[in-house]
């Protein structure tokens, strides 16, 4: 009897370590990559290469694999066509659905759902790019304002804050969503799995720190630095919100705990993400194993966190740029860390190269062992 096979749609880390935990479960991995040498492509059992907007490509895809998952959200219209298409006939299964992508690719889509299914999220304006609207928004919402494009922004892309009304001038055009301004938050994150059967369980939560000038995620805690209430009504949102969007697989429910103590949605990720990487080592299962499971109906594993951890991720900074050091795709153990190489190329500032994860008695001490290891590795590249 054949394997049951699973098609990735993306070529990143996320979909790599999908791979990686696939064949302890007795599946088999398809994977449509832009390019089959890489990283990535290397962990799948096969791989059919093509862009995501390729529609032979998508079909190759449909036709080599049971069911289809994805490591990113930006799925292109013509994907979403070709997928849909072979969903009605039959051929393929979408996990989570097309349905749930194309809310949650669309920023201003997804502030209006979580609203309107009160599920609790800082006040927001679509508008137009009007000069009007963009005043009235900023009436409404009071200064700083934060513009966020509807599409494509991640990693700090796509994010802008206007301190004041001469900043409005600096606004993008074209249709965009302002949000009021956080103020003084920390921010937190909840993973999410759920089976197409409604059975759920979660990691987290987990505390999250960000590289301050491009906004990207720089550390993760487990678990966070919260009250056992502020656990509960953060699980209980995520939950929530999966459930009300009847979600399958894993979700990164990213949220804002404000100085008032208030706990509200920031966004939705419908795949594994960056947050939870330390559950390769922390948790009864990983964040990859679980999303595997849940897509493919086996029944949900223990996601329980056995000890504090932290990871950090490994930024691309200019002394690894100037090193110009191609590191294959792989992990080894160092001083009590578990250090992650993507093999990508090339290094780009800012990029995610890799990532550091470490296990403690308690989470500061995670974090010291990861910084330490981040910077034997700065130490290393500045003297290449």
């Amino acid at each position: 009897m054949s394997k049951l096979t699973v098609g990735i749609i993306g070529d990143g880390q996320l979909g790599m370590l999908l791979c990686e935990a696939a064949p302890a479960l007795d599946l088999a991995t398809v994977m449509l990559t832009s390019d089959q040498y890489c990283a990535a492509a290397q962990r799948a059992d096969s791989c059919i290469e093509g862009a995501m907007d390729d529609a032979s490509a998508i079909e190759a895809l449909v036709d080599a694999c049971d069911i289809i998952t994805y490591e990113r959200e930006d799925i292109p219209a013509p994907a979403v066509t070709v997928l849909r298409r072979a969903e009605q006939a039959g051929s393929v299964t979408c996990h989570p659905s097309l349905d749930v992508i194309e809310l949650i690719q669309d920023k201003a889509r997804q502030k209006t759902w979580l609203a309107e299914n009160k599920l609790a999220t800082l006040p927001f304006r679509i508008v137009d790019g009007s000069r009007q609207q963009l005043q009235q928004g900023a009436q409404e919402l009071g200064f700083p304002l934060v513009q966020k494009a509807p599409r494509g922004g991640f990693d700090g892309r796509g994010v802008q804050v206007l301190k004041n009304a001469d900043e409005l001038t600096k606004a993008w055009p074209g249709t965009t969503v302002l949000e009021a301004f956080a103020g003084d938050f920390c921010e937190i994150a909840v993973l999410i799995a759920r089976g197409a059967d409604g059975a759920c369980t979660h990691f987290g939560p987990v505390g999250m720190t960000f590289e301050t000038e491009y906004s990207v995620l720089d550390t993760v805690f487990a678990p966070a630095d919260i009250s056992a209430e502020q656990e509960s009504e953060a699980i209980d949102l995520a939950q929530r919100a999966i459930a009300a969007m009847n979600g399958v697989g894993v979700f990164g429910v990213e949220m804002f705990l404000l100085s008032d103590g208030r706990i509200l949605i920031n966004e939705i990720s419908p795949r594994v993400h960056n947050a939870g990487h330390y559950t390769l080592e922390a948790c009864h299962s990983s964040q990859f194993e679980q999303h595997l499971r849940a897509v493919t109906g086996m029944p949900l594993a223990n996601a329980a966190l056995k000890t504090p951890a932290a990871m950090r991720n490994l930024l691309c900074t200019p002394a690894l740029k100037k090193e110009d050091k191609h590191r294959d795709a792989g992990c080894e153990t160092v001083d009590e860390t578990r250090v992650y190489w993507y093999g990508k190329s090339p290094a780009r500032l800012m990029r995610k190269l890799g990532h550091i994860t470490a296990t403690a008695a308690t989470r500061e001490q995670a974090l010291q062992r990861v910084n330490e290891q981040w910077n034997r590795i700065q130490d290393e590249a500045n003297k290449a």
